[in-house]
């Protein structure tokens, strides 16, 4: 089935407007940053491999989000920002701001 040049558009800005809400959401709830442990959110058109592996080359994987590209890393360092910035992330939040990508490490 052929979709029009519309309902692509119209499906290109729900997607849009529901990215950015998370991004509100999160970064409303994030505290002041922990420079060893935060959540990366990754490009949504990644696949949860490619976002996995990103991760990983920023510090050590502490959580999965629920939504595929969003991952919480720890970096021993105190660099995890700029480490999951460097490895892909389009922005990244506290641990307390990943709160709603799913369960949480205790």
């Amino acid at each position: 089935m052929k979709r029009s040049a519309r309902e692509t558009t119209v499906a290109l800005g729900v997607s849009l407007v529901t990215v950015l809400a998370t991004a509100a959401v999160l970064l409303a709830a994030s505290r002041t940053p922990d420079p060893y442990v935060a959540a990366g959110v990754f490009p949504p058109w990644w696949t949860r491999t490619a976002v996995i592996a990103a991760a990983g080359q920023a510090g050590s994987i502490r959580d999965l989000g629920a939504a595929p590209f969003i991952v919480v890393v720890r970096d021993p360092e105190g660099r995890v920002q700029a480490r999951l910035r460097a490895a892909g992330a389009l922005f990244s939040v506290g641990p307390a701001g990943s709160a709603a990508c799913g369960p949480q490490e205790t």
